[in-house]
């Protein structure tokens, strides 16, 4: 039964969906679709992401002899999963509304503390854990900048770019990193290449909410944080295509883990 809850946000996206194309054939606009996909996505990075990153990380520092841990799920994070849940529906429904503003800005604060009591900057030497807390740090940020844009302080794609390229995009790319390596029998590092091609994609989030009116050689800033974003995916399919048509690493060598 645990597991139906998964069943909402699924159909939390097809509300989306379905209020998308309402709006685009009604001609009322397509804003609150996208908002309300959006907004799904982000509660899932926190919920899920707020599970896993705590716990890779303890397992990780663990290894290392750290003499601090990252805090464990408690009631703190409980609330900040509501906060977060409250600021975004507020969001999707009145997006410059000052009760909105207020909320996002509370939900980024908590969500912020809670990155903090994860143990982040120790994970430095693991740049594979790295991009884990540092995907999940353009929510408290994308928080904040949406919260200025619903006064008026920002452009509402700041925001918008923050959480879509930099949260969406960096968490998936950094899971679809970590899953490939462990399912194929690798180890769980990240080496140069996965590793470049997350900075480039944190940098295409920078880029795009920052500095879209860039001007460099002829190229503004919306088309060098597109190139930045597909040159940080052709890094990563170029890195793990051979790996996932090939035998897995514990199957081509079965006695390796005894011969360790």
């Amino acid at each position: 039964w645990r597991n139906l809850m998964v069943a909402i946000p699924v159909l939390l996206l097809l509300a989306a969906n379905l209020a998308f194309h309402v709006g685009a054939m009604s001609g009322h606009g397509m804003d609150v679709g996208l908002r309300l996909g959006l907004a799904v996505l982000i509660f899932l990075i926190t919920l899920i992401g707020g599970r896993i990153i705590p716990s890779f990380t303890r397992n990780w520092l663990s290894r290392q002899a750290a003499p601090q841990m990252p805090a464990p799920f408690g009631r703190f994070d409980g609330l900040c999963l509501i906060a977060g849940a409250v600021a975004l529906a507020n969001w999707v429904w009145q997006p410059h509304a000052i009760t909105t503003a207020l909320f996002l800005a509370l939900a980024a604060a908590l969500h912020a503390v809670r990155m903090s009591r994860w143990r982040g900057l120790s994970t430095w030497r693991s740049p594979l854990l790295l991009m884990l807390h540092i995907a999940y740090g353009f929510i408290p940020f994308g928080l904040a900048a949406t919260a200025a844009a619903a006064l008026d302080l920002a452009e509402p794609a700041m925001g918008l770019h923050l959480f879509g390229i930099g949260a969406v995009g960096g968490m998936t790319l950094a899971v679809m990193m970590r899953a490939t390596r462990g399912h194929t029998g690798r180890s769980l590092e990240a080496g140069p290449f996965l590793t470049a091609a997350f900075v480039l994609i944190a940098a295409a989030a920078l880029v795009r909410a920052m500095l879209p009116g860039l001007w460099i050689a002829g190229i503004d800033g919306i088309t060098l944080s597109a190139g930045l974003w597909s040159l940080g995916f052709a890094f990563f399919t170029t890195s793990i295509a051979p790996w996932l048509v090939m035998p897995s690493v514990e199957r081509r060598q079965p006695n390796r883990a005894a011969q360790a």
